[in-house]
């Protein structure tokens, strides 16, 4: 979106210096980002200049849980944006077992590089120590793990970038153990990164 206080003012915009100019009617599509110049078509020399980095994120959807707190830690939540929600295992009635597992849907087939794993912000409770990723194009047959590994043990943002890139549209993250040996299992935001 390009948007100004001036009532009535007709914007004209370039992309990456390019000498194709265009009158800004509505938002367009830089999802491989790049450098957007924008002016007033009455005053080109008042110029204004942002450069966006390319929008590797997926949006995704949580379409199974193996576990999910009830009223606190709904799955849904480590793909709202919001690191101030989060999904938690269930710990109420009584405690599941690892492993915990999520399986997501990225709505068609993409080449998927990586992910993000945020922990839970608010608590260490069920922050993720070892995890798997498996990628699929059915939801049914998972194969072997795309990934494996080990997070450190802190609230930081986790970035993993596979060694070869995996076409698939369902992609599950399977908790395998906790940071301080409990069954829980919780995470803040899980982002899956397309090439």
């Amino acid at each position: 979106n390009i948007t100004t206080a001036r009532k009535n003012a007709v914007i004209c915009y370039s992309i990456n210096d390019s000498k194709k100019v265009f009158d800004y009617k509505e938002p367009f599509d830089l999802r491989e980002g790049g450098k957007v110049t924008a002016w007033y078509k009455d005053n080109e020399q008042l110029r204004v200049t942002f450069e966006f980095n390319k929008i590797e994120s997926i949006p995704v959807e949580v379409i199974y849980a193996s576990s999910a707190e009830k009223g606190e830690g709904d799955a849904s939540h480590l793909v709202d944006g919001d690191p101030n929600t989060y999904w938690h295992t269930v710990y109420s009635v009584t405690v599941a077992k690892y492993p915990h597992w999520i399986d997501f849907d990225c709505a068609e087939v993409k080449t998927i590089k990586g992910f993000t794993y945020m922990p839970r912000q608010d608590s260490y409770n069920g922050n993720v120590k070892e995890y798997t990723i498996h990628v699929s194009m059915d939801g049914k047959n998972w194969g072997e793990p795309v990934q494996k590994g080990k997070f450190a043990g802190n609230r930081d943002e986790k970035k993993v970038i596979f060694s070869q890139p995996v076409k698939g549209r369902y992609i599950r993250f399977t908790a395998l153990s906790e940071q301080y040996g409990q069954d829980y299992a919780s995470g803040a935001e899980l982002t899956i990164l397309a090439e």
